[in-house]
């Protein structure tokens, strides 16, 4: 099987018909192919990336995690602690800002 010259190609796609050497005008038919082949390219690949997504998720291999060692999980008391006493802290404070009332500053005195 001969190997294609993938260097010859990117000359053959932006080659222009009837353009000047130093390339000084628009070329409207090289703009649009490759306009038009990036676009193919990219709703190619995007078709590509969706169907393996859709096989993926299908198989539920996907969203599938490592199972996780079967080793014994120590329950952390003194954390529990810290977070209760944080949370009737501030029950105590929200209990006594209902109870007192704050003088509201006019601002725009």
């Amino acid at each position: 099987m001969a190997k294609k010259d993938w260097t010859a190609e990117l000359k053959k796609l932006t080659y222009s018909k009837g353009s000047d050497a130093l390339k000084m005008e628009t070329t409207p038919y090289r703009d649009w192919r490759i306009l038009v082949v990036v676009f193919f390219v990219g709703l190619i690949s995007s078709m590509g990336f969706n169907i393996y997504m859709l096989i993926e998720i299908d198989r539920d291999t996907f969203f599938s995690q490592a199972p996780k060692s079967s080793g014994v999980i120590k329950f952390n008391e003194e954390g529990l602690a810290k977070v209760i006493a944080g949370i009737d802290e501030k029950a105590e404070k929200f209990e006594n800002s209902k109870k007192v009332s704050s003088a509201v500053v006019d601002p725009s005195i």
